[in-house]
């Protein structure tokens, strides 16, 4: 039996639903690239663009380009929907 997680599809990115989690002042729990994964918590407190990349910033300063996110509270990107 695979074990098969709940993702986006290959279409899509993660910016929708980080906006979402900013609007209502969410928690958002995050897995992301940094020449690794590397796990982040918090509530987002910006959602920006800078040079056309988009970037979000966490209440306790972490900054996140959102491209280089692979799951945010459990909603995997389709890259990473088999373990």
């Amino acid at each position: 039996m695979k074990d098969v997680r709940e993702t986006i599809s290959a279409k899509e990115n993660f910016y929708d639903m980080v906006c979402v989690l900013y609007q209502n002042n969410e928690a958002a729990n995050i897995l992301y690239d940094d020449n690794g994964i590397t796990r982040a918590n918090g509530t987002i407190k910006e959602v920006s663009e800078r040079n056309e990349s988009f970037y979000l910033v966490l209440d306790n300063e972490v900054k996140i380009k959102i491209a280089s996110i692979i799951a945010v509270n459990g909603i995997f990107a389709s890259d990473y929907s088999e373990c």
